[in-house]
């Protein structure tokens, strides 16, 4: 599938090669990347594995992203080579996807209570985690997702390059919904070389009827933070993003994967050990680091989402509410009976577009459980918190006229 691609990429890098022994390269421009993550509860160590966080415990913050200059060479050769497939190529996209990682390079971290460093791999890579107090966390805390984030700010020493940046909270008590991307919310086209380098490096990205729209509802209905899973690779996070605020889907983490030019396992790079090994430890940090969140899995069958899900679900089934995979028509898929042979029939279900979707997925009891509980744990033990608390419930859930009625 990827033959023509690696053919690419080998030119790509003997060229580069080539030119870097001349001396001819210049610096070129810096940019800085920054890929919205998430945040957790911290657990201690002393704690059970079942044992949820207080409201009063800290944080613990991941940051994500890239620092790099682009590499005019190597998006030159680049677009003359996709130009045999792709037509009207965005250039910026490819300038992007073909810059060089800046190795090592010192940055700070600030815009929250006390400004951090930290410094790029040998890609240039930004991966971080700090920890913060449940109060720094209410000071920083602004809106976006449904339950809210803070923002900070990378910077070069110098402070002639700087970026803002997203961490979304999402704690021990929920609902989450964890996303692929492509050709499950956005049309790319993965069982085509052709198609997924047209769609990725040219025109405006496609979304998948219905999906932004059931999106925004499942959001609003039960207060649901998104985190976007995909094997994408994070250079393309710009475009995405774009494509994502036109679309007005949730907004949310995203975990991507780094594409490499000098790795020597680039050509395994959309395979699919390394697709399931990257997807799979993502899903069981969401799981492991929140105690009595519940998750909704969304893929496709176009590649490995139903295997990944149904081994998921052997680790963790009271947690996992639906998994739903799309397909390309409405019919029953074979691979799909036999992958998910071991999981109930109502735990799953497949669509073609986001209108396939159901309204309604979660039962009236886990609404009544889930107020019970979060009441139990954050409430106050004060007569005014427990006055609200019972006008919240009684107007909110305990009422005909509410949208989840429920006889408490």
């Amino acid at each position: 599938m990827w033959k023509c691609f690696n053919t690419w990429i080998i030119l790509l890098i003997l060229g580069e090669k080539c030119i870097l022994t001349s001396q001819f390269l210049l610096p070129d421009r810096q940019e800085l990347l920054l890929v919205p993550s998430v945040a957790f509860r911290h657990h201690s160590e002393s704690m059970a594995l079942t044992a949820v966080a207080q409201i009063t415990d800290d944080w613990i913050l991941y940051a994500q992203g890239w620092f790099f200059e682009e590499n005019p060479f190597r998006a030159g050769l680049a677009r003359s080579i996709l130009g045999t497939t792709v037509h009207d190529i965005d250039r910026k996209r490819v300038a992007y996807f073909t810059g060089s990682g800046i190795r090592y390079k010192a940055l700070c971290i600030d815009g929250l209570k006390n400004e951090m460093c930290t410094q790029t791999d040998s890609n240039g890579l930004i991966e971080t985690q700090f920890r913060l107090s449940n109060n720094d966390i209410d000071l920083f805390r602004v809106p976006g997702g449904s339950g809210g984030k803070v923002e900070y700010s990378v910077s070069t020493i110098d402070k002639n390059l700087q970026k803002k940046g997203e961490i979304f909270l999402c704690d021990d008590h929920g609902i989450s919904f964890i996303s692929d991307i492509d050709d499950t919310i956005k049309i790319t086209g993965v069982t085509s070389a052709r198609a997924v380098l047209r769609n990725t490096f040219s025109g405006e990205y496609k979304a998948v009827p219905g999906m932004s729209e059931r999106y925004r509802h499942y959001e609003s209905v039960y207060n649901a933070t998104f985190h976007y899973l995909t094997a994408s690779p994070d250079q393309l996070y710009p475009f995405l993003r774009e494509f994502f605020d036109r679309e007005q889907f949730p907004l949310g983490s995203y975990h991507m994967r780094h594409f490499t030019w000098f790795d020597t396992n680039f050509f395994q790079f959309f395979a699919s050990k390394s697709f399931i090994r990257q997807k799979t430890n993502i899903l069981h940090m969401f799981f492991q680091q929140t105690r009595s969140r519940q998750f909704i899995l969304l893929g496709d069958i176009f590649q490995k989402d139903p295997e990944i899900y149904a081994n998921i679900y052997q680790n963790y089934p009271d947690r996992i509410l639906k998994i739903f995979i799309r397909v390309p028509k409405k019919r029953t898929i074979d691979r799909l009976g036999e992958v998910f042979k071991d999981i109930p029939k109502n735990k799953w279900a497949t669509f073609v577009n986001g209108y396939d979707l159901p309204e309604t997925l979660i039962p009236s009891y886990l609404v009544e459980k889930t107020w019970v509980e979060a009441i139990d744990e954050y409430t106050p033990d004060h007569s005014s918190s427990i006055t609200f608390n019972d006008y919240i419930v009684s107007t909110y859930v305990d009422c005909t006229s509410s949208r989840y009625p429920i006889n408490l």
